[in-house]
């Protein structure tokens, strides 16, 4: 997400925690002392999680908040309420809890929140100072009243105590991502997702007036404008390309083209999805400031054009997984609109086989991805077989509670599948076949993936 480290601050920031600072002991009789950290404690907590990644300990990746993740570690440290644990008697920084909105939310008003512990290397092999740590971050995410209801961590398979001990108190396994974190010193390892409930209080959503003063604080128009259009957007080299559906319908795979303001087309059919309900929540991406700053920055948009008539028949968003934790693993996910004109022509099931074509040429070796449980065409199309094997090819994986907010459903789960890239064509080799079937020389395209 192409935000600024400010992104949600000054929102997510205006309650805060009563009663505080708060002690908590540790063992060893240390006491720690829990309150906001201040602002000159910040070079700190990133030196924590540098040392942490370094060292292979505390449940940091080795690359998790570097290079192209990067802007991770802006959103949780800019979007959410710090606090610093302090040792009583030094006075010395020993800890950072963390209570951020969800990187996993599809939701601007989200419901969802993600907990952080950093720790001082002391205390980063140390699975019960860790639980100690969350066990405020719980207490302090509930406390806020910001509505959350749920709260998600990832930790890694390299952490068997950790996993332990906050299963104890209370933590759910929802899913386990193979190979998505890079541990130091032991390389990939699985990365087991963890929920909690906070609360079964019903949660009622801001007005759209309000997520939209919401989001003119964080992305002015004047700023945000002049940014997006001097930024270079991702593109595929490859394309345009032609390629021939299997109902008949030809058209351009071509990047989306920003210099003919095209980006409002696309945001237009975004948000049509979005207000019938179709796979996507009714403010995921709610203006089309917010949609050119936090999707189109850092997405490949890869519009499919009707030969001929020059109608957008559909389009792709492509870009990395923001469920997986390190780069290593080149895991991508992608967002498949089909207008609906040319809806009910299996448009969409052969559209996800040229989103899997694409990714693999764009470098990418597997999908991470998610549909909404909700979104039953989607389930579908994850059920059918993508080769002459028969078999299911996309494999389940794990799920985020309440992640979106859905128009006509409320509040749905993200169902996380995941579909290996390796024995996938690359686009350019699927549209020659696809163009071959046209001739009738080949057989259809899906059973060649």
């Amino acid at each position: 997400m192409a935000a600024p480290s400010s992104w949600y601050g000054n929102y997510y920031r205006a309650r805060r925690v009563p009663s505080l600072p708060r002690r908590c002991v540790v063992p060893d009789g240390i006491e720690l002392s829990v309150d906001y950290a201040r602002v000159d404690d910040q070079s700190t907590c990133r030196a924590f999680i540098r040392d942490s990644a370094e060292q292979g300990r505390g449940n940091v990746g080795e690359d998790e908040y570097e290079g192209t993740f990067a802007s991770r570690l802006e959103f949780v440290l800019g979007a959410g309420q710090i606090f610093a644990a302090r040792d009583v008697r030094s006075q010395q920084v020993k800890a950072f809890v963390v209570v951020s909105p969800s990187l996993y939310a599809r939701a601007v008003d989200c419901c969802l929140t993600s907990l952080y512990v950093f720790l001082e290397r002391q205390f980063q092999a140390d699975a019960v100072v860790y639980q100690h740590l969350m066990r405020l971050a719980v207490e302090f995410s509930q406390a806020l009243c910001l509505g959350y209801t749920n709260a998600l961590i990832q930790v890694s398979s390299s952490e068997p105590e950790l996993l332990r001990l906050l299963r104890q108190d209370g933590f759910l396994r929802v899913g386990t991502i193979e190979r998505c974190v890079k541990v130091a010193g032991m390389g990939l390892r699985d990365s087991v997702l963890l929920a909690r409930c906070l609360t079964t209080a019903s949660r009622p959503r801001r007005s759209a007036t309000e997520i939209n003063e919401l989001l003119d604080k964080i992305f002015p128009e004047n700023e945000s404008l002049e940014l997006y259009r001097t930024s270079v957007l991702p593109t595929a080299d490859f394309l345009p390309t032609e390629y021939t559906f299997s109902c008949g319908v030809k058209v351009v795979c071509r990047n989306m083209r920003r210099e003919d303001n095209e980006d409002s087309a696309v945001y237009e059919i975004w948000k049509a999805a979005a207000e019938k309900g179709q796979g996507y929540g009714v403010d995921e991406a709610p203006t089309l400031t917010f949609f050119r700053m936090a999707v189109l920055l850092d997405h490949y948009c890869v519009v499919f054009e009707e030969v001929g008539t020059g109608k957008i028949v559909g389009l792709t968003l492509i870009a990395a997984s923001h469920y997986t934790r390190t780069s290593e693993t080149r895991s991508g996910d992608s967002n498949l609109f089909v207008v609906d004109e040319f809806r009910d022509r299996k448009i969409g099931s052969e559209g996800s086989v040229i989103e899997l074509a694409l990714m693999k040429q764009l470098g990418f070796a597997r999908s991470v991805n998610d549909a909404l449980a909700s979104n039953l065409q989607m389930a579908a199309i994850y059920q059918q077989p993508l080769d002459d094997s028969g078999e299911r090819s996309w494999r389940p994986v794990g799920v985020v509670p309440h992640g979106c907010f859905v128009k006509g459903y409320g509040w749905d789960d993200q169902l996380i599948m995941t579909y290996n890239l390796d024995n996938c064509l690359e686009f350019t080799q699927l549209a020659e076949r696809s163009l071959k079937r046209e001739s009738g020389h080949e057989p259809g395209v899906l059973s060649k993936l």
